[in-house]
């Protein structure tokens, strides 16, 4: 092949690329990767050349006219994803995606109005589903932020304000329901929700970890006195009770005027072997003073449990259906169990319900053959709504009780002067002044290492615990 042959091979080969670059060129038509419009509006796209006609993968989700030769119209019916094909005069075509989404704008003006000071909050429409995301001050916010997205949609909404569902919403435990008070939930909970509530994801977070510590200080004092006189007289006749004038009479005269033929003991006790007459004489008064001070604290999230307790635990006894003796656990203690709720302005809404609880000495026999353990419990449970650090009152208790009794001989104790000789009696008086008092705080986790208890407690050196009889050492020996 000479050059000249070389040459022409060469100028067609060119002219060949050159066409095929060019028909490529102009088969492909300039758009953008997708086409986005959302539902109810209409968007207008200009072409960089003529158009021959257009389609539409799904006509009931989007619509189109074509305005002239460069212009689409493009209209959004309802949230959904399809694609459009464009054909030019050439006959080349491009095929797009078409995404239909929700209407936000509306949505995002009304936020700005109802919560200016909101300022991180966003939203996202693609397609069927509907983003809410961003931070917001505080649990109330967030709920209004979602009550109004779901009012705007076409949802229900509960009739009650925002902050009753914060604070009635279920206990995160079933046993809080049990202690707190069993939660009704909203009316409208179990209703199904419309369809265009579908695909609405809410990503809302409160920016600070609102974490609520609750200081219960539960103080009592009970005041008890008994008073008893009295004198008992037994003969082979039967038991005869007086009473006497007692720290008038001694125990040796009672001794010679009765003849008991034994000494009373110091509780005025018969310790006489005589199988005839016996005297018993009791002249008691006995005073007592009970001061309980409680002071649990404990720390939980806005929204959640806490709970705890200090103290045992006994089993009591039961009888089942089938006769079976079962045992059921009862704790006592010092107890709490609270579920804060943060709202705005630094206002905390708690449901709280302390108790302390502790077995008494005197056993009950409840009709039964065995002994039974009694509680003597100091108990509250209510719904309060504070600012943080404030101190409220939930609950106070002022009890006098009086009881007085009389044992006489009939017809003898009537008579005068000498009828105080048959008679014995008995006056037992109580009081009991009860306080119960709640401050919550917001507080935050810290770097330093908090001081312990135990810190405090050095262990003594033998010098100090066998010859100083100290049970605790000296901080500067160490």
């Amino acid at each position: 092949m000479n050059v000249t042959s070389l040459l022409h091979l060469l100028c067609r080969t060119s002219i060949l690329v050159t066409l095929l670059v060019g028909g490529v060129s102009r088969a492909v038509i300039a758009a953008p990767p997708s086409y986005l419009v959302p539902a109810g509006e209409s968007r207008v796209y200009r072409l960089d050349r003529p158009i021959e006609r257009v389609a539409v993968g799904d006509p009931s989700v989007a619509d189109y006219i074509i305005l002239n030769p460069t212009e689409l119209y493009l209209l959004g019916k309802k949230p959904g994803a399809t694609n459009l094909i464009i054909w030019d005069k050439q006959g080349s075509f491009i095929s797009r995606p078409l995404q239909v989404s929700r209407n936000i704008t509306h949505i995002r003006d009304m936020l700005k109005a109802i919560l200016p000071d909101e300022k991180d909050i966003r939203l996202f429409a693609w397609g069927q589903a509907l983003v809410l995301s961003g931070t917001v001050s505080d649990e109330l916010a967030a709920e209004t932020v979602y009550r109004l997205v779901k009012a705007y949609l076409g949802g229900k909404v509960p009739a009650v304000n925002p902050e009753y569902t914060l604070i009635n919403r279920r206990p995160a435990s079933a046993a809080a329901a049990n202690i707190t008070g069993k939660v009704k939930s909203s009316p409208d909970s179990g209703s199904e929700e419309p369809a265009s509530l579908r695909g609405v994801v809410n990503l809302l977070t409160v920016r600070d970890p609102q974490q609520v510590r609750l200081e219960v200080r539960i103080a009592e004092v009970s005041r008890s006195c008994m008073q008893a006189f009295g004198l008992g007289w037994t003969d082979r006749m039967g038991n005869m009770q007086g009473s006497i004038m007692a720290g008038f009479v001694s125990n040796a005269t009672l001794n010679v005027l009765f003849d008991t033929g034994g000494a009373l003991n110091v509780l005025g006790q018969s310790v006489s072997d005589k199988v005839g007459n016996q005297l018993d004489l009791e002249s008691e008064c006995k005073k007592g003073l009970i001061k309980i001070l409680a002071e649990p604290t404990i720390v939980t999230m806005s929204g959640q449990e806490g709970y705890f307790l200090v103290g045992g635990k006994l089993y009591t006894p039961t009888i089942s259906t089938n006769g079976a003796v079962d045992y059921v656990e009862r704790t006592y203690g010092v107890g709490l169990r609270f579920i804060p709720t943060v709202l705005d302005s630094g206002r905390i809404s708690l449901k709280v319900a302390p108790e302390v609880s502790e077995p008494l000495k005197e056993a009950i026999t409840a009709g039964t053959t065995s002994s039974l353990p009694a509680f003597k419990t100091t108990y509250a449970s209510t719904t309060v709504q504070m600012s943080e650090g404030q101190n409220l009152v939930i609950g106070g208790l002022l009890r006098d009780n009086l009881e007085e009794t009389i044992r006489a001989v009939p017809l003898l104790s009537k008579i005068p002067i000498l009828g105080a000789l048959f008679r014995r009696t008995e006056k037992s008086s109580e009081s009991t002044e009860l306080m119960v008092v709640v401050r919550p705080t917001l507080v935050k986790a810290s770097d330093t290492m908090p001081e312990l208890p135990t810190d405090r407690i050095v262990p003594p050196t033998h010098k100090e615990l066998f010859i100083d009889g100290k049970l605790q050492g000296s901080r500067r020996n160490r």
